[in-house]
């Protein structure tokens, strides 16, 4: 019997409807941790987001790392939608520092504060988890990140070669 290979496409998100969104909108997005239930809308977020995309992630690979991540996701939402989350872990590259993994926006919410919303966020989980430093890695090349998190007051305090893919990257830092 031949096999045939099925291709999955990745599931869409919701459209949001960009002429209602609030006037503040970084104030008006809710945080809460992942829920059961939120694992397929944030793989499929991560799927249609950068590096992943290019990468050409499967929607199965994406719901296989989001399911990892899990316990460190923090989502956003904006009128009950899931527009964004970010990953922050107790323990990452930094000794005593907390490590954002993942910071992703809905492609129609980027350059309106919603990143920045996320990072604060970020900021504060990681000083509930009693870290004085976050820490994260950046690929050097996409540079409006970096600009990003150099406007956030992230210093890059070394250069390392990423195990998984081996191309290199920034480790940058904010004490909290």
């Amino acid at each position: 019997m031949k096999r045939v290979d099925t291709v999955t496409e990745q599931p869409t998100l919701p459209p949001l409807d960009v002429a209602s969104l609030p006037g503040d909108l970084p104030g008006a997005l809710k945080y809460a941790p992942l829920g059961e239930t939120e694992l397929q809308p944030v793989a499929s977020l991560r799927g249609t987001s950068e590096p992943w995309a290019k990468r050409g992630e499967s929607p199965e690979e994406s719901l296989q790392a989001i399911t990892q991540l899990r316990p460190f996701i923090h989502v956003a939402r904006l009128q009950g939608q899931i527009v964004g989350y970010v990953t922050v872990e107790r323990d990452g590259p930094v000794a005593g520092a907390a490590y954002m993994r993942n910071i992703v926006v809905k492609p129609e919410l980027r350059h309106r504060g919603v990143g920045m919303a996320l990072l604060d966020h970020a900021l504060g989980v990681a000083r509930d988890m009693y870290r004085k430093t976050l820490a994260l890695r950046v690929d050097p090349a996409n540079a409006p990140a970096v600009a990003f998190y150099r406007k956030a007051g992230f210093t890059t305090v070394a250069t390392v070669v990423s195990k998984k893919s081996g191309k290199l990257r920034l480790l940058m830092s904010r004490e909290l």
